[in-house]
């Protein structure tokens, strides 16, 4: 049988030219191909490409031998990743809610969402503080907390529970706003290694942040 008639049956696949290979994180490859139409394209290589095209293109880049150097990500970049990161765990925190002592040597959590939690909490307070000016020292007050069980309390220990509430906040804020600065000064460093080490376990402490 010719070439000619082999190639016919069995068609031949040529890889197509490829240049400037970048390495990702997920080890796949991104490079530019040359396409027949539009010249060179941008294109994604991976060795688990669905697609034939690009598990040939990755192999081909890496049976080359060329240097493929990581891709690197604009301080900017990476600075705005953090703050969302930032963003999202302090939500997280906040949805958790707060654990707290109640009445009955019962351990619960107080919920603390900002846009569901905040301002029942703020009402109590106001109320309970209301009761004390009356005199009311009885358990006459109720809340629900995250176990959905409703505990009965006195004015008093609601005012300590909605004030514990808003420390609880207000830290978590301050968490949040001094990672934040550390993201600033990383930044403004262009100190790539301490802004990839932020994250919202980083110790909030002056000497750890400094």
């Amino acid at each position: 049988m010719s070439d000619a008639v082999i190639d016919a049956v069995v068609p031949v696949v040529t890889t197509p030219a490829w240049r400037n290979p970048v390495r990702n994180v997920d080890s796949t490859i991104d490079c530019e191909i040359e396409h027949p139409s539009h010249g060179w394209i941008p294109f994604t290589a991976s060795a688990e490409d669905a697609e034939a095209l690009g598990q040939q293109i990755h192999a081909a880049i890496i049976a080359s031998g060329q240097e493929i150097p990581p891709r690197v990500i604009p301080l900017a970049v990476m600075a705005r990743r953090k703050r969302s990161e930032i963003e999202a765990a302090l939500s997280a925190a906040l949805a958790a809610g707060m654990p707290y002592p109640l009445p009955g040597d019962t351990d619960d959590v107080i919920q603390t969402r900002p846009d569901q939690d905040e301002a029942n909490l703020l009402g109590l307070a106001i109320e309970a503080r209301d009761l004390r000016t009356a005199g009311e020292t009885g358990a006459v007050m109720s809340l629900r907390a995250k176990s959905n069980t409703v505990y009965a309390l006195t004015p008093e220990q609601m005012i300590a529970l909605t004030d514990a509430a808003k420390e609880f906040k207000q830290a978590l804020l301050a968490k949040s706003w001094q990672l934040k600065d550390a993201v600033t000064a990383a930044e403004a460093a262009g100190d790539r290694t301490a802004l990839e080490a932020i994250t919202w376990n980083t110790d909030t402490t002056i000497e750890e942040l400094a």
